[in-house]
């Protein structure tokens, strides 16, 4: 039996979180002890209550240079003997180097789930050659650590997925959004932060509302940017089509009943929300960031334009808004791809399959 003890630092309940829970789940079915090392109270040291197998360990996990978590961390690997660490953030890889270089036996495995170029330097370039695999959520991810330095052999493509139940949810009325039945409904969810470029999207639809002035934007999601995108609403003269829900778990069921999703990003590892939209076969048009064309294939599973660059994404948004049926059509493409390409089971088969080559090579040493 392979033990994997996977361990995460964040507060909160995010998409790396909830892919890290799908793929624990389908680990635990496929006879895989799982251990969750994560902060006392927090939601991943607590989730999937349901798996009654699942060992759970709280350490403090202050920050990525927290010797102590990582010397508790290198005692629990060796006591328990873990196979495999498996760390779901860019802070729990630190704590995890730091735990095998003070005696760790385990092998370590990586989600690297972003798109920025790691920082130069000695301690930086120590820390991701110390990984025995980073599993990329996109190809363009793969590309990115291929030019930060790291060898093909230490990089693998496991992309991230879509849950079924979660894409499914139950559609939101548009009357509990305050939104009327028939007019051109635009959504679009993600952290209010700067890399997710929600400022491009309301000029884009400030565009938009020039050709369709009863259309509604919805976005969703908290983050430091909001009063500052709120603001920006009401320069551009938007602020009455536009509405900032806040968090929201029932996202997915928002999105079924949008006319449209929206992706503005400049940056994405790979972007979960453009894989539910689809899954769900909601239209959708995203900006070329990260993983987004292995998923919008444009002008067959949906629009794709450039980043930065709100006069092309609004045009690609009324590209979709004025051809009703061409939008149906890319969108149930685009379905038959995110069920095909991104479903739980794959990304849970091809984890599975880098935790089982590590322990060969080791084993044909």
């Amino acid at each position: 039996m392979i033990t994997v003890a996977h361990l995460d630092e964040q507060r909160g309940f995010r998409g790396g979180e909830r892919q890290a829970s799908w793929l624990v789940r389908g680990l635990s079915g496929l006879g895989v002890s799982n251990i969750l090392v994560g902060k006392p109270s927090q939601p991943f040291v607590s989730m999937l209550p349901g798996i009654e197998t699942l060992r759970r360990i709280a350490l403090p996990l202050r920050g990525e240079f927290d010797w102590y978590s990582a010397f508790r961390l290198a005692r629990i690997t060796t006591e328990l003997g873990v196979d495999i660490i498996h760390a779901h953030t860019s802070h729990a890889h630190g704590i995890a180097v730091m735990a095998k270089f003070l005696g760790s036996p385990s092998f370590l495995v990586v989600s690297r789930r972003v798109n920025f170029m790691p920082r130069r330097g000695f301690l930086n370039r120590y820390k991701y050659n110390a990984a025995d695999r980073i599993l990329c959520v996109s190809q363009t991810v793969h590309d990115t650590l291929r030019r930060f330095g790291l060898g093909p052999s230490q990089l693998k493509t496991v992309h991230s997925a879509v849950d079924p139940e979660r894409a499914l949810m139950t559609a939101v009325p548009r009357a509990t959004l305050g939104i009327p039945e028939k007019v051109p409904f635009l959504f679009s969810a993600g952290s209010l932060v700067e890399h997710k470029d929600h400022d491009n999207l309301l000029q884009a639809f400030a565009l938009v509302w020039n050709s369709f002035p009863d259309a509604r934007l919805c976005i969703a999601g908290n983050g430091p940017l909001m009063a500052t995108l709120k603001e920006r609403s009401a320069s551009l003269g938007i602020a009455p089509a536009v509405s900032f829900l806040g968090h929201r778990d029932d996202a997915p069921g928002i999105c079924r009943s949008a006319d449209l999703y929206v992706s503005s990003s400049w940056s994405e590892g790979l972007g979960t929300s453009i894989l539910e939209a689809l899954y769900a076969g909601t239209p959708v048009v995203a900006t070329e960031a990260g993983g987004a064309r292995e998923m919008v294939i444009p002008e067959v599973t949906g629009m794709l334009s450039p980043s930065t660059n709100p006069g092309a994404l609004a045009e690609a948004i009324l590209f979709s808004l004025g051809n009703h049926d061409k939008a149906l059509q890319m969108a149930e493409r685009g379905k038959t791809l995110a069920r095909e390409k991104f479903s739980v089971e794959r990304m849970v088969a091809s984890t599975l399959d880098t935790y089982r080559e590590l322990l060969s090579e080791h084993r044909s040493e």
